[in-house]
């Protein structure tokens, strides 16, 4: 049973007024979360309204399987991408993603959403051209949705708990796919130990974009000279409780995805030449490159061609954590 505060308007521009006055909204309009919509996404994946999802201690929030259908029917999600909403939050509330410092900082930090496997055709996620931006409903409702249960749910409102000094126009929304098919390597949630057949989310939480744009270069080398500069200019910032696990984001474009293609490289060959090179003593002007592992250089394939540039996606406080997005259930 649905046990949300219920309330009635006289029609849906009275809706809208009220969940803005009330802070409910990211500003934008949203879609009215009715009983018998918020009960059709929970039936998608089989949960009670109560089943906890997870936690922030810090802020006394709990969030349940009812906020995030309510949140993700608001955004303006189809039920089916209900599935991947339950993942990103799953991901978002996992301790070390440490949502507390990634919503509340001064900093603005952004989440990221990246979806793997099948699921990602199956509801239109898209991870070529323009994947970042807007025109894909799955990518912009989805990224939403995590953003409006971040508030919603775990108090994040600015001048509460969020204490972003500018924010971000990417905590709207921010969810790509991963362009699998499109490229020659290892997908990152299999990379993460997940079957090719299983569909999964990564979320980031980022404060930094940068784009690591080389239009000379014509071998792996050099475009992996390039992105070594990049993160190296911008550093890395550490921190005592996540200590050095932590991950970068790399979002290798087409452009650059080619020189490494035939070149054989795998996103491991990339790993290791890029290893002793981002961890030698900075040079002036530089920062310093904290990465505890290989492993913490997150490479995904997405974008479209034209422009010869790696998207570099620097951590803020939080590991990328991914999990695996639930079969729907039989409805």
């Amino acid at each position: 049973m649905l046990t949300a505060e219920r309330h009635e308007y006289a029609d849906l521009d009275a809706l809208q007024d009220d969940y803005h006055r009330r802070g409910w909204t990211d500003g934008l309009p949203v879609v009215p979360p009715t009983p018998e919509r918020v009960e059709a996404f929970l039936a998608v994946v089989g949960l009670d309204p109560g089943a906890v999802v997870g936690t922030v201690p810090t802020r006394d929030a709990t969030v349940t399987a009812e906020v995030v259908a309510i949140n993700a029917v608001m955004a303006g999600c189809a039920p089916e991408y209900m599935p991947v909403v339950l993942a990103a939050v799953r991901a978002h509330l996992n301790e070390m993603a440490n949502c507390h410092s990634t919503t509340g900082t001064l900093s603005g930090a952004a989440q990221i959403v990246v979806v793997n496997g099948p699921v990602r055709n199956e509801i239109g996620v898209h991870g070529g051209a323009g994947c970042f931006g807007p025109g894909w409903r799955a990518n912009a409702t989805i990224g939403r949705a995590l953003r409006l249960v971040i508030r919603n749910g775990c108090r994040a409102v600015p001048g509460v708990f969020d204490r972003a000094s500018f924010s971000t126009p990417a905590r709207y929304a921010f969810c790509f796919g991963e362009d699998e098919e499109n490229s020659p390597w290892t997908p990152m949630h299999v990379e993460r130990g997940f079957a090719p057949d299983q569909s999964a989310v990564t979320v980031h939480s980022t404060m930094t974009m940068l784009a690591a744009g080389d239009y000379a270069s014509r071998s792996a080398e050099g475009v992996a000279d390039t992105i070594i500069r990049t993160l190296r200019r911008q550093g890395t910032a550490g921190d005592k409780w996540l200590g050095d696990d932590t991950n970068v984001l790399l979002v290798v474009g087409p452009e650059q995805r080619r020189w490494f293609a035939e070149a054989g490289w795998s996103k491991d060959d990339f790993r290791a030449y890029a290893w002793d090179r981002l961890h030698a003593p900075p040079q002036p002007g530089e920062g310093t490159v904290k990465l505890g592992r290989p492993e913490g250089l997150l490479m995904v394939a997405a974008g479209g061609p034209g422009m010869p540039e790696t998207w570099i996606m620097f951590p803020h406080l939080g590991r990328a954590i991914t999990e695996p997005v639930p079969a729907r259930a039989d409805v």
